[in-house]
C-alpha cells in the first residue's frame, strides 16, 4: 500500500515515480517493488521526508488503508 500512496503522491505533484526516486535518494524501481514486497524503514523515511510529512504519518495512512482492505 505505500506505493499507491506515493503514486497519488506523484500524480498530484505532477512528477514521474521515477524522478521522486532519484530526490529521494532511493535507485530505480525501489517504490516499483514496493508493490511485492515491504520496503525497508530508512527508504520509508527518505519516502516521509520528501513528501513533507512524519514517518509515523506515512505508517499511519497504509495502516489505515491495509484496515479498509480487510473489512
Amino acid at each position: 500500500m505505500y506505493y499507491k500512496k506515493v503514486e497519488a503522491y506523484c500524480k498530484q505533484n505532477n512528477i514521474a515515480i521515477s524522478v521522486f526516486e532519484k530526490r529521494c535518494g532511493l535507485g530505480n524501481g525501489t517504490i516499483g517493488g514496493w508493490v511485492d514486497s515491504n520496503p525497508r524503514i530508512d527508504s520509508l523515511q527518505k519516502v516521509a521526508t520528501e513528501m513533507g510529512i512524519s514517518l509515523a504519518e506515512l505508517l499511519k495512512d497504509n495502516q489505515n488503508v491495509e484496515e479498509e482492505g480487510n473489512q
